[in-house]
């Protein structure tokens, strides 16, 4: 039994073979990057908080999806990996996008794209646009809302992932919430075997976000919502 069988069935998490291998090989490249973008070194343990932390509260993920921030492609190729779904990718450094964009052609990923752009740069072109948008450590909720918004369709979702300090960040961001038209929909605790405390912060976006959003980063950092 290869390793990532074994550790994604010790969560229950049930993956066909092909998608198994194409994860262990993206782990494999991602941990041996020649750039920083994971601290994480060894496989398992990788396989534990980049894959494991990406699936475990998932049932499902359909749709065009957009990954803000993504660094080195996560939650997004995991997505593209597992799930019927188009991917796009927003990175705003260019060597972790001719990275990512050389990952892809390696996976054979079709469904993917990578966009090399600061979030609030692309909030016209690609407003309302993705049934699912997502993070994951990318800033704290009330900032990352207002990053993510305005790219998300009526109706759509917005998955972010987080750590045990989420509730005070929650409660930080009821006001951005509301402003950019957004519910939530539900907050899924789990832990991980490596010891960490997570949680998936489930949105759904029940009305247009208003047009100024989302403002310059700056703005954004200096007077949060």
């Amino acid at each position: 039994m290869n390793k990532i069988h074994q550790i994604l069935q010790e969560y229950g998490l049930k993956i066909e073979s092909e998608k198994e291998e194409k994860l262990s090989k993206y782990i494999d490249l991602l941990i041996k990057a020649p750039l920083n973008l994971t601290s994480i070194r060894d496989y398992q343990e990788a396989i534990h908080k980049h894959i494991v932390d990406v699936l475990l509260p998932l049932d499902s993920v359909e749709g065009e999806v957009l990954d803000v921030g993504t660094g080195g492609g996560i939650p997004g190729i995991v997505y593209a990996i597992v799930f019927p779904v188009k991917v796009t990718l927003v990175e705003s450094i260019k060597k972790k996008v001719v990275w990512l964009e050389q990952t892809i052609v390696e996976l054979g990923l079709g469904n993917v794209k990578v966009i090399c752009s600061r979030a609030e740069e692309l909030g016209i072109e690609m407003r309302e646009r993705f049934d699912i948008v997502t993070a994951r450590a990318v800033a704290e909720l009330r900032v990352l809302v207002e990053f993510c918004a305005p790219f998300c369709k009526v109706g759509g979702k917005l998955f972010f992932y987080k750590g045990p300090k989420w509730k005070d960040e929650y409660n930080n961001a009821q006001n951005a919430i509301k402003i950019l038209g957004l519910e939530t929909e539900k907050i899924i605790e789990y832990s991980l075997k490596t010891g960490e405390e997570r949680a998936l912060l489930r949105f759904r976006k029940i009305k247009k976000t208003g047009e100024i959003f989302p403002r310059k980063t700056s703005m954004i950092l200096k007077k949060p919502l």
